[in-house]
């Protein structure tokens, strides 16, 4: 027997080593993985805490701000130093006319479903955006 777990705010149903086994692909494979559940279950998770939004940055110091398809890989990021952070939902319309525009007006790109190092693939909104709503066309 397989045991799963739900995402909470999603309904999607996990395997039991399936959030390993993302964390543990390569960044491209987690892109692919990204764009694919968000176009399929339209939303996104970000970290906050008391003060906003959690933001890093590349070893070039640009500021990235960091997204997961689902709470589950969220929560896992939620340690050293953003353990002071929850989990929050985007509903994916929003994210995809406001906060990605938004991002990329401010110079910013986007690290998508970063593992506890922090670690992702790193793109620029616009590219994002476009891949996105490219898969939601291909689900319709």
């Amino acid at each position: 027997m397989t045991t799963t777990h739900s995402d909470s705010e999603a309904g999607y149903r996990f395997g039991p080593h399936e959030v390993d086994a993302v964390l543990r692909a390569r960044p491209e494979k987690r892109y692919a993985y990204f764009v694919n559940r968000v176009a399929d279950w339209e939303e996104v998770w970000g970290l906050r805490n008391t003060d906003g939004w959690v933001m890093s940055a590349t070893d070039a110091d640009q500021q990235v701000a960091p997204f997961w398809p689902f709470r589950a890989f969220a929560e896992r990021a939620a340690v050293g130093s953003w353990s002071n952070t929850w989990p929050e939902r985007i509903a994916l319309h929003a994210f995809l006319e406001r906060w990605l525009p938004g991002l990329a007006g401010d110079g910013r790109r986007v690290c998508v479903l970063p593992d506890e190092h922090g670690q992702g693939a790193t793109v620029e909104p616009a590219t994002l955006k476009a891949d996105i709503e490219e898969e939601r066309e291909r689900l319709e």
